[in-house]
């Protein structure tokens, strides 16, 4: 039986990846069947074991993505205020979600459920988008534009749950809040509280 080269196991990963945002966001975690993204894939079922050990494994790749997609995003400015950074990485967050709603809606809803069981887990696929609030909370309290007694760390925890309490919101069937509604918002209740 024939090797299979490190390319095609990165393509069979990725063509699994994709599956499973689309079976989570038809689904939900729960709901969501790791054979039927196996088959989803263009693979027989049982192939995804070679890639992940479990749902929640494949969903935290999934939210890591996200949040590398994020950072990748961001572009640093020193000569821009904290403020201005903070917000264009909830913008960014907001473009991501836009792509796809429904998935946007299952990580949003599932994440603070799954930190209870897989806390370490959970740090690990949002550690990329905590890192970079915290340097750029970090800065803004160093210089004086933000204001807390709480470390960089806890702040940017509270402004990723303000950011995604938000982007839930939106998710609502009866909610007048929309997807551009949300960066306005996240300014107004959570930054301008650090502006003071």
């Amino acid at each position: 039986m024939p090797r299979i080269s490190a390319s095609e196991q990165a393509a069979t990963r990725r063509r699994l990846i994709e599956a499973g945002k689309a079976e989570f966001a038809e689904r939900g975690l729960a709901g969501a069947r790791f054979d039927e993204i196996s088959r989803s894939a263009g693979h027989a079922k049982g192939t995804i074991y070679n890639y992940f050990d479990s749902k929640e494994s494949l969903f935290f790749t999934i939210v890591e993505e996200w949040c590398g997609l994020l950072a990748a995003g961001f572009d640093p400015d020193a000569s821009t205020s904290a403020r201005s950074q903070l917000l264009q990485i909830a913008a960014l967050d907001v473009s991501i979600a836009r792509k796809d709603p429904d998935l946007a809606r299952v990580v949003i809803q599932q994440m603070p459920a799954l930190a209870d069981r897989h806390s370490e887990a959970v740090s690990a696929a949002i550690s990329n988008g905590l890192d970079l609030l915290a340097t750029v909370i970090g800065s803004g309290l160093k210089s004086g534009e933000l204001h807390s007694d709480l470390p960089p760390a806890s702040l940017a925890r509270l402004f990723l749950s303000s950011l995604s309490a938000v982007e839930l919101e939106t998710f609502a069937p009866d909610s007048p809040i929309t997807l551009d509604d949300v960066v306005p918002l996240v300014d107004r209740h959570f930054l301008n509280g650090l502006l003071i």
